[in-house]
């Protein structure tokens, strides 16, 4: 990654988890200097591991474990500008969240939102594709509870998900208790997403159709789309294979048609940043190897599959010949 891009979120979506600590009488200031927040940031836009580092300080600070979660209770969407606004005035929840999708990145950069739908079940998931933004536990549970709001909005204020999973390793949404999600949480999971019926998505969400809704919406994923291709070639790359290791294929090839290039003319963009595939693939691989090393009980034959390594062996070599060490003298080393 170009050593000065950084991830980016628009800085208004502090307004609320600010609102939240100024409420509760926390030192907001001594907040911003931990997260190493200025003034001038709160201007456009915000570094993501700022305002990642803002709700970890945040919730120790107020010593509110769940308050990720709290603070994604009352988020308003009017914090995400035109994109917050053309959501709530969509005709039906799945039309809503589709929008919500394609134009995240209008709003947050290197990050991944989905909506996948598998018989009666839709899947609403959320990351960040950057291994290095860590731990990132409220920033997870603040915008999953932002989608549960949303979802709650069209389906009543009794409904509750069928499940939650969570990538870090423990939660106090586990304890189920009638601030978070009343529901069975799976914490230590690829992911971080809820788990709904399938047929909520077409319930009504707008008081009426907003006749520019169809519009707006292509107007701003456009914006949304410009905005990720603005981004260096290495980057993009970077994010489709965060995005892809352990789910999809992520062959030359298929990450080059996913950015819109031949494989020809990837390798030549990439060899004018400095940089070759196979570099980028081995350092994204070893970025997951090492974030999962550190998981307690996951053993190395499930790193080595998800990571597409035929074999353990072949992991091994590929960790030490990058790392120095192999993954169990690198887990006994590194504190987690």
């Amino acid at each position: 990654m170009p050593h000065n891009y950084q991830p980016r979120i628009s800085a208004t979506t502090l307004n609320d988890p600010l609102r939240a600590v100024e409420f509760m009488n926390g030192n907001s200031a001594s907040i911003f200097r931990s997260a190493r927040i200025s003034p001038e940031d709160l201007d456009g836009e915000i570094g993501l591991k700022k305002f990642v580092d803002f709700c970890e300080h945040a919730a120790n600070d107020l010593e509110l474990p769940d308050f990720g979660w709290r603070v994604g209770t009352v988020f308003d969407l009017q914090n995400l500008g035109l994109l917050g606004e053309f959501i709530k005035q969509a005709p039906t929840l799945g039309a809503a969240l589709l929008l919500f999708r394609n134009a995240f990145p209008a709003v947050q950069s290197d990050s991944e939102m989905r909506l996948t739908v598998e018989a009666d079940k839709a899947f609403l998931t959320y990351r960040i594709l950057d291994t290095g933004i860590w731990p990132r536990q409220q920033d997870a549970e603040l915008t999953l509870s932002v989608f549960n709001s949303l979802i709650k909005s069209a389906s009543g204020p009794d409904w509750r998900p069928e499940l939650l999973t969570l990538e870090h390793e423990s939660s106090a949404l586990q304890a189920q208790n009638t601030a978070g999600p009343r529901c069975p949480v799976q914490v230590a999971a690829p992911s971080n997403t809820l788990v709904f019926s399938s047929c909520l998505l077409d319930l009504p969400l707008a008081g009426r159709e907003n006749p520019a809704f169809k519009e707006a919406s292509l107007q701003i994923v456009k914006l949304a789309r410009q905005s990720e291709r603005a981004a260096p070639v290495t980057v993009r790359v970077r994010r489709e294979l965060l995005m892809r290791i352990g789910r999809e294929n992520f062959e030359q090839t298929t990450v080059a048609s996913a950015l819109g290039m031949s494989r020809r003319t990837l390798r030549r963009r990439l060899a004018d940043e400095g940089q070759r595939f196979s570099r980028l693939l081995a350092d994204c691989r070893m970025e997951i190897a090492k974030r999962m090393l550190l998981t307690p009980g996951v053993q190395l034959q499930a790193i080595s599959e998800m990571l597409g390594y035929s074999e353990v062996s072949a992991f091994e070599r590929a960790f030490r010949q990058q790392e120095g060490a192999t993954p169990s003298q690198y887990r006994k080393q590194t504190p987690v």
